[in-house]
């Protein structure tokens, strides 16, 4: 059994090494732009890089995505993570299952900060929380 045993090895991130740190930092960025200290130009080449793989292989893009996220603690690279798919696929995200559980969890983040919906959510993401509270009563307080 050719490539078992000791030296076979896990697959690959398509993922560059810092994407967990970049990751939060896209999510600080995107919840306060001007207070975040982040470089636009530093997100914007980002974007731009992740672009190509995130439109050639959608499903792949956002499992590698969600499986980045499991090791988040504060919740800024999942809100990153949640921001880079509305940034990728915009509203195309809603016709995406793989996309739904981290634009859900970017929302529980968001609201989880206290702030109001009407305030602390986009377009998109109040059109997906109305989607949720429809279809399962989610989250059940605010």
């Amino acid at each position: 059994m050719a490539g078992v045993g000791l030296f076979s090895r896990a697959p690959r991130s398509p993922f560059p090494a810092d994407m967990l740190r970049w990751l939060d930092r896209f999510g600080r960025f995107s919840l306060d732009p001007q207070g975040s200290g982040v470089d636009v130009d530093e997100t914007v080449n980002r974007l731009g890089a992740l672009y190509g793989h995130a439109t050639s292989d959608p499903d792949g893009f956002l499992g590698g995505l969600l499986a980045l996220v499991q090791r988040d603690r504060g919740g800024f690279a999942t809100y990153g993570a949640a921001r880079l798919a509305w940034e990728m696929y915009s509203s195309e995200a809603f016709r995406m299952p793989a996309a739904l559980p981290l634009i859900d969890a970017g929302i529980r983040f968001k609201l989880s900060r206290g702030l109001p919906p009407s305030v602390a959510l986009t377009a998109l993401e109040m059109t997906r929380l109305r989607q949720l509270r429809e279809e399962h009563g989610w989250p059940p307080q605010l």
